[in-house]
């Protein structure tokens, strides 16, 4: 999983508490801009609010960790609340298809800009065209991008034709009103 360097956040209660999360730079920079701590969830490695009061008084990086001073009777139980068994589950269904969080942010990033093509329909773009043309040409070139998958003969061309595919498979499920995310669903399901 490439989620950049991960330190350790020492968390300390003006009370003298003590506890231990886990952050990042991205975490470290929105809790500054926020003012309450965000931090990296051990199992996904996604930046999620600290659990319990989240207000700091003091957020430094130290030499080899980051440094938290909590307000008098703020909670520190970082993970109690943060790590929810649906976290878990959706870390699972991503290992389902081999894919780390970079590779679903991919799927997530080009979902939205199908999405986003198709409500502003900007004139030149391939996607607006496949939108114009309507549901049953984009199934045509769904069904002639498998074809091309099928007759892929070496590795690259079949990487290639797998991403033609997955892509006007996306735009054929925007046009239609469903999303990825129905289908990583549906995969999930067959996991089982």
């Amino acid at each position: 999983m490439s989620r950049g360097t991960v330190l350790a956040l020492l968390i300390e209660t003006e009370n003298g508490g003590f506890s231990a999360a886990l952050m990042d730079e991205k975490g470290f920079s929105k809790s500054r801009e926020q003012g309450v701590l965000w931090v990296s969830h051990p199992v996904t490695g996604r930046i999620l609010p600290f659990a319990g009061e989240g207000k700091f008084l003091q957020l430094e990086k130290r030499r080899n960790c980051y440094y938290a001073l909590l307000p008098e009777g703020a909670k520190g139980e970082a993970y109690e609340d943060v790590i929810k068994e649906t976290d878990i589950e959706e870390h699972d269904a991503l290992e389902v298809l081999g894919e780390d969080r970079e590779n679903n942010e991919i799927l997530t990033s080009l979902s939205r800009t199908i999405q986003k093509r198709h409500i502003d329909m900007p004139a030149g773009s391939y996607t607006t065209h496949l939108f114009e043309k309507g549901s049953n040409k984009i199934r045509k070139k769904c069904g002639e991008e498998a074809i091309e998958l099928v007759l892929a003969s070496s590795p690259e061309d079949l990487v290639f034709e797998s991403a033609d595919l997955i892509y006007h498979m996306m735009v054929l499920l925007e046009a239609e009103g469903l999303s990825i995310q129905e289908v990583l669903a549906e995969l999930k399901k067959r996991d089982s």
